[in-house]
């Protein structure tokens, strides 16, 4: 039996032998396999995106700007950002749109273009906060300079008396 054992972790071996590594990496060098979408394919990916988000019953779109990327060129100085938030699930229809055309009021106020949000509905949240394990999530994508970024950044995270309890997380992220 110990004769067999050794035969077959021989002929194991072999074909290991035969098998070369390298026909197991991609035939694509990594660098290809992940470059990042043009501008032209983001653009038109968002929009696609956003109406068919639209289409579910459970999900609101509060202000929306389509662009042809042609012909839409941002001013200098200003720059593409995502802010992301997750408003209490206790909120009613009317209190949540109160609370985002607050926000929306604020980026007019600041100057910023291109203002999109998109209700994306409750969801249950990998863990509580605040006690809550369900949460309403908005996006909003925006063309703004990068002070107005940091002062939203402020806004979000010193919220005024009264609505502390409203908005549970927040996030901007800067598009590249």
């Amino acid at each position: 039996t110990m004769m067999a054992m050794q035969k077959s972790v021989a002929s194991r071996g072999a074909v290991r032998a035969s098998c070369p590594v390298a026909s197991l990496r991609p035939s694509t060098p990594r660098q290809a396999a992940f470059q990042p979408a043009t501008k032209a394919e983001n653009a038109a990916r968002v929009v696609r995106a956003s109406a068919a988000m639209v289409a579910d019953e459970g999900q609101v779109k509060l202000s929306t700007v389509e662009y042809d990327d042609d012909s839409f060129k941002l001013p200098a100085g200003y720059h593409w950002y995502e802010t992301m938030m997750i408003l209490n699930s206790t909120l009613s229809d009317e209190e949540r749109d109160k609370e985002l055309a607050k926000f929306e009021a604020y980026l007019n106020k600041e100057d910023c273009q291109s203002i999109n949000a998109l209700v994306r509905g409750r969801a249950r949240m990998a863990y509580p906060i605040k006690g809550d394990w369900e949460g309403i999530y908005v996006l909003y994508t925006y063309a703004a300079k990068r002070q107005t970024a940091k002062n939203i950044q402020l806004l979000l995270s010193r919220p005024e008396a009264g609505s502390e309890s409203k908005l549970l997380r927040h996030i901007t992220f800067l598009k590249c």
